[in-house]
């Protein structure tokens, strides 16, 4: 036998020859005592088989399809706004000119297309008094509300919401294709008729009983949208039914201080307190009286007050 074959083995050649593999911590610690040798796997080995994961729950919930409003064009034009003989809230009279054409729904949105939206959102449904839901207008959504609602439809639809924010920090992209809500001159450029007005008092036609639900013919409630005469662009019910949201902020002495080209109300009060944050609301209701309905009325409501309001919705064309 050699020399060779007489040289004392080392501990590195014994693990080799025995065939375990080790972690280069246990043999860069061979110099110092008996270290525990922790044994690496091969790379032949498969790992451990772990548990297969439950599949995620699936909700069989079916998308929910909105119903979307049928809409006639407003072409830009210009209107005397308000009512020398009105309330002081409308006056003084004073010229508007509407810049941008906008499409507006033929009817109040009805409780068949906000249900849908309470369906999809998981909001409660809205109280109808027991006078049916379907094609009656939908009652009781406060201005938060109908903004919410705007922006879900709109999204639905594929085109741009228009809201951004929450309460009195909410704004509007008038630029934006999305559906809103009108503001109190679009509003009343509409129900006048437009570029097609005749003058009439009240939304197609000088006899209220001939075009509106209100206090003298509703029978002290809402009524299916739709029944009464249009106006000259072909909109129903825009006075009497229900109070219509618009976007503005309302400011009782606004139109001495508005624009002429889109006014779109005055800025938030400062520092307001939670009852002092109002909006326009037009078109009187069920339970008015003929000089509360006529096209250049106004009044508001609080935009956490749900009341007797509704909407009708617009698209900046």
């Amino acid at each position: 036998m050699s020399k060779s074959s007489n040289r004392p083995i080392t501990r590195r050649d014994f693990l080799k020859l025995t065939g375990i593999a080790v972690s280069a911590t246990v043999l860069n610690s061979c110099t110092g005592g008996t270290p525990e040798l922790t044994e690496a796997a091969p790379t032949s080995t498969p790992q451990a088989k772990r548990d297969t994961p439950a599949p995620a729950a699936t909700s069989t919930k079916l998308p929910v399809q909105a119903k979307f409003p049928t809409m006639v064009l407003v072409e830009p034009g210009s209107f005397l706004m308000g009512s020398k003989n009105g309330y002081e809230n409308e006056q003084p009279v004073h010229p508007v000119s509407i810049s941008r054409p906008f499409f507006i729904s033929v009817y109040e949105l009805t409780f068949e297309e906000y249900d849908l939206f309470c369906e999809d959102t998981l909001r409660a449904r809205l109280d109808d008094r027991g006078w049916g839901r379907g094609n009656q207008p939908v009652i009781h959504e406060d201005w938060n509300d109908a903004v919410a609602y705007c922006n879900w439809l709109s999204q639905k639809a594929g085109y741009t919401p228009c809201y951004t924010g929450k309460g009195k920090l909410t704004a509007c992209d008038f630029s934006a294709d999305g559906y809103r809500l009108p503001t109190e001159a679009e509003w009343e450029f509409a129900a006048r008729g437009g570029a097609n007005s005749q003058g009439f008092e009240f939304a197609g036609g000088d006899d209220p009983d001939e075009v509106a639900w209100y206090a003298s013919n509703s029978n002290d409630q809402t009524h299916p949208v739709g029944e009464k005469l249009p106006n000259e662009l072909g909109l129903y019910d825009m006075c009497g039914n229900i109070f219509e949201w618009c976007w503005d902020w309302f400011e009782q002495g606004y139109y001495a201080v508005s624009p002429e080209i889109d006014p779109p109300g005055p800025p938030a009060l400062q520092d307001a307190k939670p009852w002092e944050l109002i909006r326009a609301r037009r078109g009187g209701s069920w339970r008015e009286d003929a000089i509360n309905i006529r096209s250049c009325v106004r009044s508001f409501d609080s935009i956490n007050y749900a009341g007797d309001n509704g909407f009708r919705l617009v698209r900046t064309a």
